[in-house]
């Protein structure tokens, strides 16, 4: 028995807004969980209580990346995605953490190429086509074959010249979701990183790097996992760590021997730090994540660990099925694949006209007296989509006959 069937009204009461509303809108952004608020209003308490100081030692609410709570999170961040410990540091959403990766991680040379898919989110491809313009570095796009990528596609676009393959672990418009290992070994047999952008998976199915093989994994907190807005991870393969020399320095990181040495009497502002980043993922960490977000991050970690992420899978599949049958039993056309090991719980599908499921979103912010409002998107790219739904955890069959009513009314 799934732990979270036997659990349902227990944790749909971590989120209060399913009071108000029918919440299918994950992909989004996702509505506050009990857990995490309560542990971001204790960081709160304790700079109240004067909890802030960091001479001699980090207090419990003083600058986060000097906290136990910093360590606790990349440690629990690593479990959670079978990675070591120093592979992980904690960032704040995809964009910021790409910028990092491809303006000051990767060296670019003319004539590289980079591929990405006409799914892929825009957040990279628009730092992309900088990186074009600047260093001569040539874009590849696969397109898609009704909704999917097709492995065979995505081969025959590298050659020796790949320098990056950027994938969308679960693309946002359609829901179609990789096989990341068959995608590094693509990648990897023509020597070329893989950058998995996970922000639509992370918290929805099971991540192993490790047998996946992903060089670089960035995510946030505050969509499928649950968690607040201003934390997420980062992780980069170990043996990249060391061999990767940033154009980018952060003291904090800095590789000194002891505590950090503000209160040497010898203290120098250039002789105090020369020593080299130390060679752990932290390198590359740019401290975006703040105290609270940090709290409230732990406690996403901790509440995921007590669910499981493979319950947390299953039942997300489950009613990403059910959702599909019951619009195509009505009419809808699903553009999501319909194969569970090619996709979760993010749906997107159309009553076969624009103009009716603009007028249908719509309804679902509004949809009449005395009834809950349905919170789900609008998404469309590459010539599908339209109208998208997310399952999650939380959510019941009961919240997706509601929806579909509400659809079929209007049809």
């Amino acid at each position: 028995m799934n732990y979270i069937d036997e659990h349902i009204d227990q944790i749909r009461s971590e989120f209060k807004l399913l009071d108000y509303w029918v919440y299918l809108n994950a992909g989004d952004q996702m509505i506050p969980g009990n857990y995490w608020l309560k542990a971001a209003k204790e960081f709160y308490n304790f700079v109240e209580y004067g909890r802030m100081e960091d001479i001699p030692n980090a207090d419990i609410a003083t600058h986060p990346f000097l906290t136990t709570k910093w360590a606790e999170s990349i440690e629990r961040g690593a479990r959670f995605i079978n990675a070591e410990v120093d592979e992980v540091t904690n960032m704040y959403r995809p964009a910021i953490t790409a910028n990092l990766i491809l303006y000051n991680m990767m060296k670019w040379d003319k004539g590289d190429n980079v591929i990405i898919t006409n799914l892929s989110y825009p957040s990279i491809p628009y730092i992309l086509t900088d990186i074009s313009k600047k260093y001569d570095v040539e874009i590849r796009m696969v397109n898609h074959v009704n909704g999917e990528i097709l492995m065979e596609d995505l081969d025959a676009a590298m050659d020796e010249k790949t320098k990056l393959v950027c994938i969308d672990r679960t693309t946002a418009f359609c829901g179609f979701t990789f096989d990341m290992k068959e995608v590094c070994r693509i990648a990897h047999q023509y020597g070329a990183l893989v950058l998995d952008d996970a922000i639509q998976a992370f918290g929805a199915i099971d991540i192993d790097v490790k047998d996946d093989d992903v060089d670089f994994l960035i995510t946030g907190a505050y969509k499928w996992q649950c968690g607040p807005e201003g934390a997420g991870l980062f992780y980069i393969k170990k043996e990249l760590i060391e061999s990767i020399d940033p154009d980018f320095r952060n003291y904090i990181w800095s590789d000194f021997k002891g505590p950090i040495p503000f209160g040497d009497q010898n203290h120098d502002t250039l002789a105090s730090w020369q020593d080299p980043p130390m060679n752990t993922a932290n390198k590359f960490s740019q401290d975006t994540t703040i105290g609270p977000a940090l709290f409230g991050w732990v406690e996403t970690l901790k509440f995921y660990e007590k669910i499981g992420i493979k319950n947390v899978e299953e039942r997300i599949k489950r009613l990403g099925t059910y959702a599909i049958e019951k619009l195509t039993e009505i009419g809808c056309r699903v553009t999501s694949p319909t194969d569970p090991a090619k996709r979760h719980g993010l749906i997107t599908y159309t009553s076969g006209d624009y103009e009716s499921d603009k007028a249908f979103f719509q309804r679902c912010a509004a949809p009449g007296r005395n009834m809950k409002p349905i919170k789900i998107s609008m998404r469309a790219l590459g010539g599908i989509g339209n109208l998208r739904v997310c399952t999650h955890f939380f959510n019941t069959e009961e919240d997706i006959d509601y929806l579909v009513a509400v659809q079929k009314s209007m049809m």
